[in-house]
């Protein structure tokens, strides 16, 4: 598997809220990253720092050789955990991640833990993470696919997400509920969901069950951030099912952290991928080239664009807003005060302030209206198209 193939960071905001078991209103939170510490106990900084042992680094290289003794790592460690008294912590047990969350009780350990390492052995090809139950926690849609819904969760699959977000911004009729009834109450049906590989079209059927925190139903995995909509996490459950070549309908999510983007945009559509490199092209090029698979500054094919995934990138990421390893979608462009600007949506949903961010808000004609984006917030912000060849290692699309 080459490096390109292993486009991959969690959303550490999803960490967070599995290990509380609860949703977090972030827009109340003034300081996130100083919450985020809080509650994990570890900066954002270290976090986001890449290394084999770093859990949250699905695209780090050698991860996938360390999975398996991770993983049976991780088996030892639940078995040591059930012999606990009840008021343990984590720090008084060893686990793959109990260096970085030790603090953590051993229950919320265990939920973060089994959400990013996913099974090691499964039964029947069934997957159940620790202290999840699954539930049907929404409607498919609440109003339509649009840019902002997917939401990356406590998994690497930001690749995936960021070419949901940019299949759902640049051609939304492609998102679609397509569902047939499986028996007589009304509760009983699947959604098929569409990928497309080598040409041809492949059907997979879903509930729309997905993981959920036994108790509280806070979210483990994707979600929309529209409240009690699903098809995001709808569309990853079928991903999972689909890339695990799997029949359950509870499906390991581990396996698919990492990836590429262009290809999901590809798998998503249908429709023919091409990636570029910034290295190989001036601002002013990777500009044009955003400007002509865009009208009217939104892009009408879908787009995507990605960080270093390395450890010795050519650029600090380190309080820049920005991300290694990580996915990102591409929204459009703008020019503004003479400044050549690319317009992106981290797929965590949520951003702080990002090197040379524009401020305000960025318009763009959506179809039939012209929308009005905060910049800044819902991960949407603008970047002068010289910081982006700077932070960003390749983008794509697909047309």
């Amino acid at each position: 598997m080459s490096q390109e193939d292993r486009v991959g960071v969690v959303n550490p905001y999803a960490v967070v809220e599995l290990a509380l078991g609860r949703q977090v209103r972030w827009s109340a939170v003034k300081d996130r990253d100083a919450f985020v510490q809080k509650v994990l106990g570890v900066s954002m900084e270290r976090l986001l720092t890449p290394g084999t042992g770093n859990l949250l680094f699905s695209g780090e290289a050698g991860m996938a050789e360390a999975l398996p003794e991770l993983r049976a790592e991780f088996d030892r460690f639940q078995v040591r955990a059930q012999e606990l008294p009840p008021k343990a912590t984590a720090a008084d047990i060893a686990g793959p991640a109990a260096s970085m969350f030790g603090h953590l009780s051993v229950s919320a350990l265990t939920r973060v833990q089994g959400a990013l390492l996913g099974a090691h052995g499964k039964d029947g090809g069934e997957y159940t993470p620790p202290g999840a139950e699954w539930g049907d926690p929404g409607d498919f849609f609440d109003e339509a696919a649009e840019l902002h819904d997917p939401v990356q969760g406590a998994l690497g699959d930001c690749y995936f997400i960021a070419a949901l977000s940019a299949v759902a911004w640049a051609r939304p009729y492609v998102i679609a509920q397509r569902t047939r009834a499986t028996a007589h109450a009304n509760a009983d049906f699947f959604d098929r969901v569409d990928f497309h590989s080598g040409g041809a079209v492949v059907s997979v059927e879903v509930t729309e069950n997905v993981p959920l925190v036994a108790g509280t139903r806070g979210w483990y995995y994707a979600r929309s951030s529209e409240a009690g909509e699903i098809w995001p996490a709808v569309y990853e459950k079928a991903f999972a099912k689909w890339k695990t070549n799997g029949s359950s309908d509870r499906p390991d999510f581990a396996p698919i952290a990492g990836g590429w983007p262009v290809r999901s945009c590809e798998e998503l559509t249908g429709l023919a991928g091409t990636t570029r490199t910034t290295s190989d092209h001036s601002a002013d090029d990777i500009w044009s080239m955003v400007r002509s698979n865009s009208l009217s500054y939104r892009t009408f094919n879908p787009m995507v664009a990605w960080t270093y995934c390395r450890k010795d990138p050519p650029v600090t990421y380190a309080g820049s807003g920005l991300v290694g390893y990580h996915a990102y979608t591409v929204l459009g462009w703008a020019y503004v005060g003479g400044e050549k600007q690319i317009v992106l949506r981290n797929p965590w949903g949520h951003n702080g302030a990002v090197v040379n961010g524009l401020a305000g808000s960025w318009n763009a004609y959506d179809q039939s209206f012209w929308r009005s984006v905060p910049l800044n917030e819902g991960g949407v912000f603008a970047i002068p198209a010289s910081t982006f060849k700077t932070y960003f290692w390749q983008f794509g699309w697909v047309s």
